[in-house]
C-alpha cells in the first residue's frame, strides 16, 4: 500500500489517490529529484522580489510548484518529524549558501556564546525541526521546516503531537502565519493549532505515508533557507538576541 505514495524504483513522491502514468520517466531517481516544502514569503524571498504575481509577505508558498497558499488557514496531517538537526551557512554578505549540512549536535556552532561586554551571542549553526505533512484536502505530501523564531512554534506543534497520546498521522493541525518584528525589522512566522482528529478517510492514508516515509533518507533542500531567516536572528531568541526564555509549556495549553 505504500506504493501508492512512493513509487520504490523512482523514489518518486505520488498522491494518494493517483493512478499515474509514469512512461518516459523510467530513469528519473529520488536523486534525480527535490522534495516539495512548505516555505514563508520573506521581504528577500526571490519572487516577490522579482515581482511575481501573487507573491506577498508571510504568505505561504510551494517552493517546487510555486503555488501560493495565501496566510493560511492551511490544515495537514503530519506523517513524519525528525529530531532537530542544524546546518551552518555562510553570511549573505559573502554571498550566502550552505557551508555545512549537518552541524553535530553539542558543537559549538550549535551553542550560544558571549561577547566581551557579557551580551549574548547566537550560535552560528541554524537549528531545523523538519516534518513531512499531507496537506488537506488533496492529501499532497510536503515537507515544511522550522527554523529561527520559527523553533517555538515547532516545539508548540511537537508538544501538541505528544499530548494527543495518538499515533502521529492521528491528528490535524492548522498552519496560519503571522508578522513578528525585531532589531533587524518586520518578518513573518509561522503560528499552528490543534485542528482536531484526522477523518476516518483519511486516517489510512496518513498511515500508508506514514509506513511509506519512515526510515526513508530524505534530502529536504534549503533554497529559502536563507530568505527565511532574513531579518531574523538565528536560533530560538528573543527580540533583543537573548535566548528566548518562553519554552514550551504544556499548563499553558
Amino acid at each position: 500500500m505504500a506504493d501508492e505514495l512512493v513509487k520504490q524504483e523512482h523514489g518518486a513522491l505520488m498522491a494518494p489517490s493517483a493512478q499515474p502514468d509514469l512512461r518516459g520517466t523510467e530513469h528519473i531517481g529520488k536523486e534525480d529529484m527535490k522534495m516539495p516544502r512548505l516555505c514563508l514569503v520573506q521581504p528577500t524571498t526571490k519572487q516577490l522580489v522579482d515581482g511575481i504575481e501573487g507573491f506577498k509577505v508571510g504568505h505561504i508558498f510551494n517552493d517546487l510548484t510555486g503555488d501560493v497558499y495565501g496566510p493560511g488557514p492551511i490544515e495537514v496531517v503530519i506523517v513524519r518529524a525528525d529530531p532537530q538537526r542544524y546546518m551552518e551557512f555562510y553570511p549573505l554578505n559573502d554571498g550566502g549558501g550552505v557551508k555545512d549540512y549537518n552541524v553535530p549536535h553539542g558543537d559549538p556552532r550549535t551553542l550560544f556564546t558571549k561577547d566581551a561586554a557579557g551580551r549574548s551571542v547566537p550560535p552560528v549553526a541554524t537549528a531545523f525541526y523538519d516534518y513531512v505533512v499531507l496537506v488537506l484536502p488533496s492529501l499532497e505530501p510536503i515537507a515544511i521546516s522550522f527554523k529561527g523564531t520559527g523553533l517555538k512554534a515547532a516545539k508548540q506543534l511537537n508538544g501538541l503531537i505528544v499530548m494527543r497520546r495518538k499515533p502521529i498521522f492521528a491528528g490535524k493541525y492548522s498552519l496560519t502565519t503571522a508578522m513578528s518584528q525585531n532589531a533587524k525589522g518586520k518578518f513573518a512566522v509561522w503560528v499552528v493549532r490543534n485542528a482536531g482528529e484526522a477523518s476516518a478517510t483519511d486516517l489510512p492514508i496518513a498511515e500508508q505515508a506514514y509506513e511509506a516515509f519512515r526510515g526513508k533518507a530524505l534530502e529536504i533542500t534549503r533554497e529559502h533557507a536563507e530568505d527565511e531567516l532574513a531579518g531574523e536572528v538565528p536560533g530560538a531568541l528573543g527580540s533583543d538576541g537573548a535566548e528566548d526564555p518562553d519554552d514550551f509549556d504544556t499548563s499553558k495549553m
